[in-house]
């Protein structure tokens, strides 16, 4: 059962000025629980189970605790001594709990604005998570082609409900914290991890769901999945080339630069060769141009690689593997991987394979 609570109408408009008047004031918890012996130690926890918040113990079946949250957050409200324990998302407020010790799910909570948004997730929008994990577990892990074909009905039906119930959320509640938690999880969970669908739902987000934890992790991911993505100008920089000589992206400004990154012990990045060379050749002489960047770490087999594929073009390395750089700029996590830089600088395409770089090129330049 969903807890009950006291109903709330100071909405979250009220909850976000609230909130920074409270920062200042901290949180009190008023508990009167039934079934819970004198003497009970009773405390409140943050993330970390052993950041303890505030602590105290029971006196005729009541407590107080009192003490200062960083943030909105989850917070684990543990009763050790009775194995008991419950999960408050509360921040700096005075909030009241009455119900029974043993019956922690449905105690009420009163004060704590944003907790029944968090209780409607766990009650309606989390087992829908768990349901679309299931089944693409299942589809992922499948070696049957009939069990993998079977289960992607009930993945796709799942993960359309869940990315609905997300939306619908949000949208009654663009003001809560929980929406951006939901966001923070929903992303954390999506195998695709699509960084427009969080940008856009993020957009949504006003007041005091803006202002936590998991908002400023959200603006975070934006922010770095800008990196490299179309659209976005290409960040320069400088490496050396196989003579030691620096050579910076920007020299190239004025003309398609496809920037490569590769390395010799890369089977699919050598087999990709080709069609660069291809691309190259084709192009050359169209105001075009590729720039290697090698993630590789022995500088001999970087130069024999360069000499067996016949790369003519210029190219990089500071030969620290996977920590070269320019990959590290680009949050370069696996190759072939390339983007193709415009005259002024702008990434207008990546990733482009095979016939697709051929493709691409041909309506840039043609």
């Amino acid at each position: 059962m969903i807890n009950k609570y006291l109903k709330c109408t100071a909405g979250y408009l009220s909850l976000f000025a609230f909130t920074q008047a409270a920062a200042q004031q901290g949180f009190t918890i008023s508990g009167q629980l039934k079934d819970i012996p004198d003497q009970t130690l009773v405390y409140l926890a943050g993330a970390n189970e052993n950041d303890t918040l505030a602590s105290t113990y029971v006196k005729n079946g009541a407590f107080k605790l009192q003490g200062q949250a960083p943030d909105i957050d989850t917070r684990l409200l543990a009763f050790p001594a009775l194995n008991k324990r419950t999960i408050l998302f509360m921040g700096n407020e005075n909030i009241a709990l009455s119900g029974s010790v043993n019956d922690l799910a449905n105690i009420t909570v009163a004060g704590a604005i944003a907790h029944n948004d968090y209780e409607e997730f766990l009650y309606y929008l989390k087992p829908l998570s768990d349901y679309v994990a299931f089944y693409n577990k299942q589809v992922q892990e499948a070696r049957n082609v009939m069990i993998r074909d079977s289960a992607m009905p009930k993945l796709n039906t799942a993960f359309m409900i869940w990315q609905t119930s997300i939306d619908r959320f949000i949208e009654r509640k663009n003001q809560s914290p929980m929406s951006a938690l939901l966001l923070a999880y929903s992303f954390d969970t999506d195998p695709n991890k699509d960084l427009s669908l969080l940008e856009r739902r993020f957009a949504i987000l006003q007041g005091a769901a803006l202002g936590n934890r998991f908002a400023t992790g959200i603006r975070q991911v934006i922010a770095e999945g800008k990196i490299g993505a179309v659209g976005t100008q290409a960040i320069n920089f400088t490496q050396n080339d196989v003579n030691g000589k620096p050579v910076s992206l920007s020299q190239f400004k004025g003309k398609y630069v496809l920037v490569d990154f590769w390395a010799s012990w890369c089977g699919p990045c050598r087999a990709e060769n080709p069609t660069v060379v291809a691309a190259f050749n084709r192009f050359k002489n169209k105001n075009f141009t590729v720039l290697g960047v090698s993630l590789d770490q022995s500088k001999d087999a970087w130069l024999n690689a360069i000499k067996a594929d016949n790369l003519t073009w210029p190219q990089v390395s500071d030969l620290q593997s996977w920590n070269n750089a320019v990959a590290r700029t680009y949050r370069i996590s696996q190759i072939p991987q390339n983007i193709l830089v415009d005259p002024t600088g702008k990434i207008v395409a990546k990733n482009l394979r095979g016939e697709a770089l051929l493709r691409k090129l041909d309506e840039l330049l043609k």
